[in-house]
């Protein structure tokens, strides 16, 4: 017989996930255990009804990082369902990484009521404070337990979500004690149904934003109060760096970017990860070598960052020296974002802020300018670069790491997207890869930075845009081979670049000439014996190896074409990918 605490439970967990779904949530991630019960048969009833998408995955932690990737490609809030206790604290590292880089994850753990916490009971533990340093809220239901929790409560916990992801966006936690989280019985579920549809279910929900809880007037009274407006008639560049916005406002950011360049004719240093169009007037081809070659003879008195510092240590160098005005821009990202603390810092986004600059211009300033003559020059050495790069890398077809920064952007179709490990992949296509990045959507998690859940990440964005490249090393991608066990992921059309380089490169680059070998290996590298095509077969995905770029196209084709999850190896050398990649670089400084 079913009580009427798990009627309510029921109910309750139905109401909720509902509130979600209106909210624009399309997608949930659902772990097992029994104190989520009622969460996870109302999710799948709300699946019957066709309401949202549910995936199963046994790993929170893999669960995570894949309801953050649907979130990224898709631009809409994602859930994550966890039963209570340990399961909880393998939200972190997604957690940590949707905090750094902005995105709308929510996780909805069951815990015990409050009759139960502190006092020995099974599977207790403090887990509503585990996601508390990287959560924008933390909320939870009432603490005696859901069935407790009043419409009203309910409504105005969502109100709080939709509220804090419209100004700023990241995850959020929400905790939900559940007294009695048992299977309810037929009959009564049946009519418990019953009630929801009748009164919940196509309920409209409005939900007001209050744009008052914005900083952003402050932001542009500041702009006057400084004078720290952009002076057009004076030379600048436009840093575009790792995007952070939603990918549902990137067409509104490039149309905002494009205005500013028409007015200023700066030059643009695009990030592969930037966001940003590839039909840009006053991109420059490999900026990251134009600086390392000319950074001390580019004169100007201004610059527009846009996001985050890419990964460049030219870079870095560059603003580090830089005396002039730095205004740096940000999608709904109100911490600081500039270690260098040589910026003005702006909160609301590059729209906002053009819209503000324009309407301080008169009307003949907002016609098209000519690029600026440093643009010119700086375009002309980075397309020198680029035809030196083209003549260097085409003497043998042998894969290395830096090649396939720069030729697998031309292999893999330009319409279709890339995710980039954030790992040595990330560098080098930073440096190599030129502008063909540009030409599609681009992902890498540079919130954090971290290698943590690169398989589940790229899996997670396959579901919503595919067929998807993912590109990484060996480790970061081992490091996540759980992924492999979220629900039908090997079904999915995405093809893994795998960089088998025995450890991570960027080990090699750093550390190797000062160790023995052997502790080189054991402190740093750590090297594994795996057996590839096994552990591919092992979990029933299409496994190739390559050696050279010709069968690297032919293997493209061959992965696109099944449209499943395929794994295309290449080995690289390390100790002959850093005197070779050395060679290149002094060559091409030198020319």
């Amino acid at each position: 017989m079913t009580s009427s605490i798990e009627c309510k439970n029921f109910l309750r967990s139905l109401q909720l996930l509902n509130l979600f779904i209106s909210i624009g949530v399309k997608n949930l991630i659902l772990c097992p255990g029994s104190r989520s019960a009622p969460l996870a048969i109302a999710a799948g009833e709300l699946n019957k009804f066709g309401k949202i998408n549910i995936y199963n995955s046994i790993d929170e932690r893999s669960a995570g990082f894949h309801s953050l990737g649907i979130a990224t490609a898709s631009g809409n809030l994602s859930l994550v369902i966890t039963t209570s206790g340990t399961a909880v604290s393998n939200l972190l590292p997604a957690a940590v990484e949707a905090d750094r880089s902005c995105k709308g994850i929510i996780f909805l753990t069951a815990d015990r009521p409050l009759r139960l916490k502190d006092c020995g009971a099974n599977q207790t533990v403090n887990q509503e404070e585990f996601l508390s340093s990287v959560c924008r809220k933390i909320l939870n239901t009432n603490l005696n337990g859901l069935h407790e929790t009043t419409d009203k409560e309910i409504f105005n916990i969502v109100q709080k979500i939709e509220q804090q992801t419209f100004t700023f966006p990241g995850p959020i936690h929400l905790n939900i004690p559940f007294d009695n989280p048992l299977d309810i019985s037929f009959v009564n579920k049946k009519k418990v149904l019953e009630v929801f549809k009748r009164i919940y279910l196509n309920k409209n929900y409005k939900f007001l934003k209050d744009e008052s809880k914005y900083e952003g007037n402050k932001v542009l009274n500041s702009f006057k109060n400084l004078n720290l407006n952009i002076n057009i008639n004076k030379p600048g560049i436009i840093l575009a760096g790792p995007y952070q916005g939603s990918i549902n406002d990137l067409s509104s950011f490039n149309k905002s970017l494009e205005k500013i360049q028409e007015i200023t004719g700066w030059p643009v240093f695009a990030d592969p990860v930037s966001g940003v169009y590839s039909n840009l007037r006053g991109l420059v081809e490999n900026w990251e070598l134009v600086l390392r070659k000319n950074k001390r003879f580019i004169n100007c008195d201004q610059l527009l960052r846009l996001g985050p510092m890419s990964s460049s240590t030219e870079l870095e160098s560059f603003l580090t020296n830089f005396e002039g005005l730095q205004i740096l821009i940000k999608e709904k990202n109100f911490r600081k974002l500039d270690p260098i603390k040589k910026s003005f810092e702006y909160d609301i986004g590059l729209t906002k802020f053009v819209d503000h600059f324009l309407g301080e211009l008169s009307i003949g300033q907002q016609n098209k300018k000519s690029l600026t003559t440093l643009a010119l020059d700086l375009i002309k050495d980075g397309l020198q670069i680029k035809q030196n790069l083209k003549r260097e890398l085409a003497s043998d077809n042998k894969i290395t790491e830096y090649k396939i920064a720069n030729f697998v952007p031309k292999l893999w179709p330009s319409e279709l997207p890339i995710m980039l490990s954030a790992s040595s992949p990330v560098r080098d296509w930073l440096t190599f890869s030129q502008n063909r990045t540009l030409t599609r959507n681009c992902f890498s998690f540079r919130g954090a930075s971290g290698i943590d859940g690169t398989l589940s990440l790229a899996l997670g964005i396959s579901r919503i845009k595919n067929p998807l490249l993912l590109v990484t090393g060996d480790l970061a991608f081992v490091h996540d081979i759980n992924g492999w066990l979220i629900e039908n992921s090997t079904d999915l059309n995405l093809t893994i670049l795998l960089i088998n380089n025995k450890g991570g490169n960027i080990f090699n680059r750093i550390y190797k000439k000062n160790l023995k070998e052997d502790e080189f290996k054991k402190l740093f590298l750590m090297p594994k014996e795996i057996n590839w095509a096994k552990l591919a077969e092992g979990y029933q995905v299409q496994f190739k190896n390559v050696s050279n770029f010709k069968k690297l196209r032919e293997a493209f084709e061959w992965s696109i074409s099944i449209q499943k999850s395929a794994i295309i190896k290449v080995d690289i050398d390390p100790e002959n990918e850093i005197s070779e990649r050395n060679a290149l670089l002094e060559k091409i400084m030198g020319s």
